[in-house]
C-alpha cells in the first residue's frame, strides 16, 4: 500500500527542513495543511504536493525568519579560568 500521509517528522525529513522552520512557516501562514487523528498532526500527500508547488512559485519570497535566540553563541561558553 502506498503512503497516504506524512507525520510532521517525516514531512520535515522528506523536505529537508527543521521542525522549527516548519513552525515558523506555519506561524506565517505558509505551512502545509494538516489534519489530526487522536491529536497527532499529519500532512496528506496532496497537501504536501500543494505546499511544495506554493514554495516553488515564490510564496515564501518575503518570509522573514525569526532572529536567533542567542546570535553568535554556539555551544558552551568558556570561562576565563579554563
Amino acid at each position: 500500500m502506498n503512503k497516504l500521509a506524512f507525520t510532521i517528522a517525516e514531512f520535515c525529513e522528506a523536505f529537508k527542513i527543521s521542525r522549527g522552520r516548519l513552525h515558523e512557516l506555519d506561524q506565517a501562514g505558509l505551512g502545509p495543511k494538516t489534519y489530526r487523528i487522536a491529536s497527532r498532526p499529519y500532512v496528506s500527500m496532496s497537501a504536501a504536493h500543494e505546499w511544495q508547488q506554493r514554495m516553488e512559485s515564490g510564496a515564501a519570497e518575503n518570509f522573514k525568519p525569526l532572529p536567533a535566540k542567542n546570535p553568535g553563541r554556539r555551544g558552551r561558553v568558556q570561562s576565563a579560568s579554563e
